[in-house]
C-alpha cells in the first residue's frame, strides 16, 4: 500500500510541474460553441493567431504602422493556406505554449495524413464545419472532408476568395486559424 501511496504523490508531482499558461485574450469577445476542444484554449488560440499575423504584417511596413487584422489576414491568406511562411518568425511565445497545450488534444490531429495534420473529422472541426454560414463554402468543404480530400492547399482558393467572411462568421475564422496556421505551426522545431 505504501508503494502505491508513494507512486501516486510522484505521480501528482510531475503533473503538476506543468507550466501552467494564462490566457491573454479571456476578455476578447465570444468566439464559438463547439465540444472537443477546450473553449477557452480554443478562443486564445483564435485570438493568438488574430494577433500574430497583425504584429507579422505590421512589422514588415507595408503601409500602415498598426495592427490591422482585416488587412493582415488579406495578405497572410494567400501565402498562409499554402503554409508558405517562415512560422518561426510568426508565432508568439503565447501561441507557442497555446500549441503545446493543442498538441495534447489527440482527437483534433492526423498526423498520418500527408495533406494536413488536422483531424477534419474530429468533433470540434465538425463542429466548426458545420456552423459555417457561407453555405457554397460550407458545402465545398463538407464535400471535401466526406471524400477525404480535404487539406488548406486544396481549399486556398476558397479561403482567398471568402477570407473576410470571418469578420461575422467566428466559425469560419476558427477553421482558418486551425487549418492555415496552427496545423502548419505542428511541425515546426521551435527550439532551433
Amino acid at each position: 500500500m505504501k508503494k502505491y501511496s508513494l507512486l501516486i504523490i510522484f505521480i501528482l508531482i510531475v503533473t503538476s510541474c506543468r507550466e501552467p499558461i494564462e490566457y491573454q485574450f479571456i476578455n476578447s469577445p465570444k468566439t464559438i460553441d463547439c465540444e472537443g476542444l477546450d473553449y477557452d484554449l480554443a478562443h486564445d488560440a483564435y485570438y493568438s493567431f488574430r494577433q500574430d499575423i497583425a504584429t507579422y504584417v505590421k512589422d514588415l511596413h507595408i503601409g500602415y504602422d498598426y495592427l490591422n487584422y482585416k488587412e493582415s489576414l488579406g495578405y497572410y491568406i494567400y501565402r498562409g493556406a499554402q503554409g508558405n511562411f517562415d512560422y518561426r518568425e510568426i508565432a508568439s511565445p503565447h501561441t507557442i505554449k497555446l500549441l503545446k497545450l493543442l498538441k495534447e488534444n489527440a482527437d483534433l490531429w492526423d498526423t498520418t495524413n500527408p495533406k494536413s495534420n488536422i483531424n477534419y473529422h474530429s468533433e470540434f472541426i465538425t463542429c466548426l464545419v458545420q456552423n459555417i454560414k457561407n453555405k457554397e463554402v460550407k458545402k465545398t468543404m463538407t464535400s471535401l472532408i466526406e471524400s477525404n480530400s480535404m487539406s488548406p492547399s486544396i481549399f486556398a482558393e476558397n479561403y482567398r476568395l471568402n477570407v473576410f467572411d470571418c469578420y461575422d462568421d467566428n466559425h469560419f475564422g476558427m477553421l482558418i486559424a486551425f487549418d492555415t496556421y496552427y496545423q502548419y505551426l505542428y511541425d515546426v522545431d521551435f527550439n532551433k
